[in-house]
């Protein structure tokens, strides 16, 4: 049974870990508090069953192969983090709009958002038709194929992404960028640019984690939404601003939530699940108030 949740918890802790990295790098980046995070995963997710799901079939799709409909959601996902970036965010930060009126704005992007795929699929829950779910033997946890391949393809990407900002030019440019936003303009590094290709990054982790959930429940308008607030928790428990923390706080995040269901008390109300795993985040920050991965910082 505790093998069982902790397969469960691996698996939830990487869908939380590859969607919080994305939310980690825009606000490491750019200091913005993103809201709509959340059902811009939705929307991930609805772009791929749309692609997917055969016309007769609703909401009524073009009926790509699954693993060209995730290649196109992806890049949709990017193309729509470069859009907000440059139509909506750049502009506001070239006015020299504040945090909490951005914050504000986010708020209401992501009602904008959940309401336009509301209105896209509808309130019912739909799935991708995948034939995954035989469970196998997976480094002694009984899992599905479907997680598995959830899980290598996660720790794949975030591994990738982490040699990328620690090696490549660009992923160090994003780092000083977080560090110290006026000494990285200073020593000539294109803020705009960097500032475009984190948001392209986060929306297409984003979308990936969106459809990541979307195969292990159904597709809803609501699911972005409701993950949302174990998101966040998994960026603050890691440090906020750092994705390698984001990475983590998501793993442990999620496995918590699982595992919390073998609790007599939350197992007949699994929706304490979520208190349990914010009640770890707590005590982590009592002790540690940065973060896992956090820096100190001096308040004056």
């Amino acid at each position: 049974m505790f093998l069982d949740q902790l397969a469960n918890g691996i698996v939830l802790g990487t869908i939380i870990a590859i969607s919080a990295v994305g939310l980690s790098l825009i606000f490491g980046v750019t200091g913005l508090v993103n809201f709509a995070h959340g059902d811009l995963l939705t929307l991930g997710a609805v772009s791929a069953l749309v692609l997917t799901v055969p016309g007769d079939v609703d909401p009524g799709g073009i009926g790509l192969p699954f693993w060209l409909a995730v290649v196109l959601a992806i890049a949709l996902g990017g193309a729509v983090g470069a859009l907000l970036e440059r139509g909506l965010f750049r502009p506001l930060r070239d006015r020299e709009v504040g945090g909490i009126a951005l914050l504000i704005i986010t708020i209401g992007l992501a009602l904008v958002v959940r309401h336009v795929i509301l209105l896209w699929i509808g309130g019912e829950g739909f799935g991708y038709g995948l034939d995954l779910e035989r469970r196998q033997s997976f480094l002694g946890l009984d899992m599905t194929p479907r997680d598995v391949m959830i899980v290598l393809i996660s720790v794949s990407v975030m591994a990738a992404l982490g040699l990328f900002l620690l090696h490549s030019r660009t992923g160090k440019a994003m780092r000083a960028l977080a560090d110290n936003p006026d000494l990285a303009e200073a020593s000539g590094i294109d803020v705009n640019r960097v500032i475009l290709l984190t948001w392209i990054i986060g929306g297409s982790v984003g979308a990936l984690g969106g459809i990541f959930l979307g195969m292990t429940e159904q597709v809803r308008y609501t699911m972005g939404f409701n993950l949302l607030l174990l998101i966040f928790a998994a960026v603050i428990l890691g440090g906020i601003g750092t994705a390698f923390g984001a990475m983590i706080g998501g793993l442990i995040i999620g496995i918590v939530t699982q595992v919390s269901t073998l609790l007599p008390v939350i197992e007949t109300n699994t929706d304490l699940k979520l208190a349990v795993a914010l009640g770890i985040m707590i005590i982590v920050l009592l002790v540690r108030p940065q973060g896992i991965l956090g820096k100190k910082e001096r308040v004056s």
